[in-house]
């Protein structure tokens, strides 16, 4: 693992920032949100190069393809399961918004596949599969496509970073166009602990702490 720097610059008009008294708050407060979405996009999807390497392009990412096409049902939940390495018991799913609607509608029996953690019909509610977190995250992908959908041990990915975000600002960079510069830098690095799935000692199926479910066959 190596530093990696990702940043953003900002310039706003001198007279914007004095006609809108809060924008240099507002702009302290929301770059650096962005950044932090950016870096958790790379940790989902980096190819390594110049950025971290993200899990759905890790060595050890198992992949198990989907029964139906555009669907994700009980018999995908349980192959993906079934493909996990055992030694850890923090995993989470991770799914994009678009899964949900498929996967509150299963049952097992009379029970509900997508089991909540509060009160149904309270606000702002929270679900888990097979005993794990349901995560609702935007750098998925759609539903019927590769990585809609992660079983993955967070613990088994490794990031550095250094300081944090950094912001200032400056008069001087564009001193005769009448603007000041913002710049916003945050200095991180990723990586899956694991360079390959592993091959049980039956030499069964591989097993991994990242599993993706994959686009249909046909």
């Amino acid at each position: 693992l190596k530093l990696k720097k990702v940043a953003a610059p900002c310039y706003s008009p001198d007279e914007q920032l004095m006609d809108s008294f809060y924008l240099a708050s507002w702009l302290t407060r929301t770059v650096p949100n962005e950044l932090r979405f950016q870096v958790e996009n790379a940790f989902y999807r980096g190819n390594g190069v110049g950025k971290p390497l993200g899990i759905m392009n890790a060595p050890a990412l198992v992949s198990v393809t989907r029964i139906d096409a555009n669907q994700v049902d009980e018999t995908d939940i349980a192959n993906m399961w079934a493909r996990r390495w055992s030694g850890v018991s923090d995993y989470v799913w991770l799914s994009n918004p678009s899964v949900f609607p498929q996967l509150i509608n299963l049952t097992l029996g009379n029970a509900p596949f997508l089991l909540p953690n509060n009160q149904p019909g309270q606000a702002n509610p929270s679900f888990s599969l097979y005993g794990a977190p349901y995560i609702e995250v935007e750098y998925t992908s759609a539903l019927g496509t590769t990585g809609d959908i992660m079983l993955a041990s967070l613990s088994q990915y490794q990031t550095i970073n250094k300081g944090g975000i950094q912001s200032a600002s400056s008069i001087h960079v564009q001193f005769d166009a009448f603007e000041t510069a913002f710049r916003f830098m945050y200095r991180i690095d990723g990586q899956p602990l694991w360079n390959s799935a592993l091959t049980p000692y039956d030499a069964g199926n591989t097993l991994s702490p990242f599993v993706v479910l994959t686009a249909a066959s046909t």
